[in-house]
């Protein structure tokens, strides 16, 4: 079984897929509009104390880490 960790544990330059959300119906809506879904790949960018910023199809997005803590991400990846 693939272990499941919050995107904000990632470090940068690490991909990995999302597999579920632990959200609101709000944040979960705002999410799907940047193109957070199940199984989409995404990757660390950079992170520091207060965000995340992540790749998602091409575009670059900047989470906060309380929204990048309630991503939840498998299938983790090292990129070289």
């Amino acid at each position: 079984m693939e272990s499941v960790c919050p995107l904000a544990f990632l470090a940068p330059g690490t991909v990995a897929r999302v597999a579920w959300f632990r959200a609101g119906k709000g944040l979960q809506t705002r999410l799907f509009g940047m193109g957070f879904c199940p199984d989409v790949r995404v990757k660390v960018v950079s992170a520091d104390r207060g965000s995340v910023i992540v790749s998602v199809g091409g575009a670059r997005y900047a989470l906060s880490r309380g929204a990048a803590m309630k991503v939840m991400v498998r299938g983790i990846e090292e990129s070289a």
